[in-house]
């Protein structure tokens, strides 16, 4: 016998984001440069893009800490992990810029591919030691081209995706590649903010990660003469300390971000080990506005011994 809510359709639940993003990272790694047929690569990027709004609405910091903490993790593959966290900050903070509907789809399309004529190379470089090579620098001197050389044969006619592809690594002093044309634009403004972003807080083999904070100043610097609005948009939706970021506080303990604050600087943490190292069991919350508890630096992911159960932890807020 029915009652009277059993024909009401429930809602259903968020997808748990720890299994969320990694699932789809692998349906990313998939559609790469090799993919035969168009209309099916489209599709499926179109969903995979569509998911990734959703999750990003409902979940926004878990979504940012899972995918700061695969990014370093070059476990996962380097270059999807680059790809999805770009396609992430765009999101955040293109609707602030003015930039929505078919226009914000159209950059988070072009974050997820702009790489796309590179991948295998990007992967490799996250591991390599050596300098560049003469054919892996003209390998990135084209990749803009050829990305969107790929988006074309898999039949993607969207001219706003495309474009952003092949400039996306141009500059407003036309001092970019691969042509060296002056671009003005909010929405590859925005994508190549993202882009920088993203590189410079990813180790590699050869170097450790520059710490978020230091990223976020340098780009609102270098956004301030032609994009400062943009660039000011940009530091308060992820904050000097996005979340997943490891940070040393005032207390002496080693702590991870798990939510942007009301302040940029100052945001919700949870502590992972004591002053000497120590895990701490059950890890604590720690509010940074608070006195006592607030960032003393951020930690580089090599320095922090404790293992960081994702899952578990998000658990806790």
């Amino acid at each position: 016998m029915s009652t009277p809510d059993s024909d009401v359709t429930q809602p259903s639940p968020s997808p748990d984001p720890t299994d969320l993003w990694p699932a789809l990272h692998r349906r990313l790694q998939r559609l790469g440069a090799g993919s035969t047929n168009g209309p099916d690569f489209q599709t499926q990027l179109s969903r995979l893009n569509t998911e990734l709004t959703r999750a990003l609405a409902e979940r926004p910091d878990d979504s940012l800490f899972v995918l700061v903490q695969m990014l370093h993790d070059l476990r996962h593959g380097y270059s999807v992990s680059h790809a999805l966290l770009a396609a992430v900050t765009c999101q955040l903070a293109g609707p602030l810029a003015g930039i929505q509907g078919e226009r914000l789809k159209s950059l988070s399309q072009a974050a997820l591919t702009m790489n796309i004529g590179m991948r295998a190379l990007q992967d490799r470089l996250a591991s390599q030691t050596q300098p560049l090579d003469f054919e892996q620098r003209e390998l990135i001197e084209r990749h803009p081209t050829e990305g969107s050389n790929v988006l074309r044969r898999l039949g993607v006619t969207d001219e706003i995706w495309l474009s952003l592809v092949e400039e996306h690594h141009e500059t407003p002093d036309g001092r970019g590649y691969p042509k060296g044309k002056p671009v003005r634009d909010s929405l590859q403004h925005l994508l190549r903010m993202s882009d920088l972003f993203v590189a410079r807080i990813s180790p590699r083999r050869s170097r450790r990660a520059l710490a978020p904070n230091v990223a976020v100043r340098n780009l609102y610097l270098e956004m301030r003469d032609h994009s400062g609005e943009l660039g000011a948009i940009f530091t308060k939706q992820m904050g000097m300390y996005p979340p997943g970021t490891y940070v040393r506080l005032q207390s002496g303990e080693t702590a991870v971000v798990v939510r942007r604050g009301a302040r940029v600087n100052c945001p919700l943490t949870v502590a992972v080990a004591d002053p000497i190292g120590m895990p701490l069991s059950p890890p604590q919350v720690r509010d940074t506005e608070q006195p006592g508890l607030g960032i003393k630096r951020y930690m580089d992911p090599e320095e922090v011994r404790v293992r960081v159960d994702l899952g578990r932890l998000l658990e806790r807020l």
